[in-house]
């Protein structure tokens, strides 16, 4: 099993993230997301969701091989620009 950040195994970081994403499928900014309709309520709605669940398969490939950190890599950048896009929805547009 490869150890990962604070040497606990990836496997264990990706059961977490999938917790954690399952939470905020249920738990969600409904008053931010009350008035919205589109783009901007989807991303309100699953933007978190989806960055935990990016980040669980993050982990995942992290711990399946070495070989997969760049792919790995590419994932997380993407959950962290979702969750900057979900920031932006929730806090700055209006």
């Amino acid at each position: 099993m490869i150890k990962g950040f604070l040497n606990i195994p990836w496997f264990l970081w990706a059961a977490l993230a999938l917790i954690v994403a399952v939470i905020y499928s249920f738990v969600w900014p409904h008053k931010a997301g009350i008035a919205t309709t589109g783009f901007r309520f989807f991303i309100l709605r699953w933007g978190h969701t989806l960055t935990w669940f990016l980040l669980a398969i993050n982990f995942l490939l992290r711990g399946l091989s070495p070989s997969l950190n760049g792919a790995a890599n590419l994932i997380a950048l993407a959950g962290g620009l979702l969750y900057v896009l979900f920031i932006v929805m929730a806090f700055v547009v209006k």
